[in-house]
């Protein structure tokens, strides 16, 4: 059976869609960000009153609520690193690297938007930079690029071994 190769026009295509996807994703944190602290309770509290609604909740809502805003965090990171991951893993099979090597770039891009998104809450109403923050944005983006080499791995393990067959 034989291998086609990929063309590198493709993969440097496909590496600028990511890239530009991340763009997109990072307005849309700056967007979120740029919500004063009263918008940005409002958002939160109506997330906490559905979850609250929706599975009877007994707990303190300011806890649900402080739970849906650090989980937000970590999940825009997520997105955000999970996108740029796959704009370097693509870049990386273009340069006929590793597409394990875009772990590192993914996470680094991730760790300095994040710390540059909370200095730039300082900058808004009501709105305070926290350190926690830039954490758990951080855990997201390395939590889906892992993810996503995890993925990589085991179709490159089911590939190999259909190629033995």
């Amino acid at each position: 059976m034989s291998q086609q190769k990929k063309s590198p026009n493709k993969d440097i295509v496909l590496s600028l869609v990511f890239l530009a996807l991340a763009l997109v994703w990072a307005c849309v944190i700056f967007g979120f960000s740029s919500q004063d602290a009263e918008q940005s309770a409002s958002l939160s509290g109506e997330v906490t009153e559905v979850i609250v609604d929706t599975f009877e909740v007994k707990t303190e809502p300011n806890i649900i609520e402080h739970f849906v805003r650090k989980t937000a965090h970590f999940t825009e990171y997520a997105v955000f690193g999970g996108l740029l991951f796959l704009s370097f893993a693509f870049f990386c099979r273009y340069k006929q690297k590793s597409p394990y090597l875009a772990l590192i770039p993914s996470c680094l891009v991730s760790l300095v938007y994040a710390a540059s998104d909370e200095f730039h809450q300082g900058f808004v109403s009501g709105r305070s930079p926290e350190l926690i923050d830039v954490c758990i944005d951080t855990s997201g983006a390395v939590l889906a690029g892992a993810l996503i080499c995890l993925i990589i791995y085991i179709i490159r393990k089911i590939k190999m071994r259909k190629a033995l067959k």
